[in-house]
């Protein structure tokens, strides 16, 4: 799983062909990304849906850290957004399974940016929690 992220082939998940992973552990799996301009929404920042999308996909991921037979399906998605992303900024995305059972799997999702220049601190981007039916 660690380097660069591999789309399946199918239009939708291409967007998030820049994305890199740069820690896979049991349960747990970190990425990069660069706000691109596909990612970005009218204002020049990362746009909802492809938040959402990385709330899904970085959370699949550490489902499939924990068994790569048990990607499943989502049954409950839901995202918080507490501040921008904006163009060119790097995000650095987190994905933690909570509990990964015989039918249900459950991730939460955190997206990061940067502080203001000199402060060592991360902003909270967004927050997401992700349900899949294994």
């Amino acid at each position: 799983m660690l380097g660069g992220f591999l789309s399946t082939g199918y239009k939708f998940d291409r967007t998030l062909e820049g994305m890199t992973v740069t820690r896979v552990e049991k349960g747990l799996v970190v990425c990069e990304l660069e706000v691109t301009e596909g990612l970005q929404n009218a204002y020049g920042s990362l746009h909802g849906g492809a938040t959402c999308t990385i709330v899904d996909v970085v959370g699949t991921m550490a489902l499939l850290s924990v068994d790569p037979t048990r990607a499943g399906v989502s049954v409950d998605l839901n995202v918080t957004f507490l501040a921008a992303a904006k163009a060119g900024e790097r995000i650095t995305v987190e994905a933690r399974v909570l509990r990964s059972g015989k039918r249900l799997g459950f991730t939460e999702v955190e997206i990061f940016r940067a502080g203001a220049a000199g402060d060592d601190a991360r902003v909270l981007v967004a927050t997401g929690r992700h349900t899949k039916a294994l």
